[in-house]
């Protein structure tokens, strides 16, 4: 199951499996959501390298909302 999929779901175990090398799909949200499904136990599989390289990338949100609201900064 991906982590997509997972959302909103909770496991007692939970493998988070990354892959061979870093892709743009890795960030620190991704990684949070897959470990966050764990109840109890959370096996991690993967580089360091990769997982340091997603946990440095925060997910960017292109909906548009800013431009239609007129880009309104507080």
């Amino acid at each position: 199951m991906t982590v997509h999929k997972a959302q909103g779901s909770e496991f007692d175990e939970v493998w988070l499996v990354l892959p061979d090398r870093f892709t743009r799909v890795l960030s620190r949200e991704l990684v949070y959501t897959g470990m966050t499904r764990a109840r109890s136990v959370l096996h991690a599989a993967g580089s360091a390298d990769v997982m340091s390289q997603a946990l440095s990338r925060h997910a960017e949100r292109c909906s548009g909302l800013n431009h239609r609201l007129g880009a309104v900064k507080v």
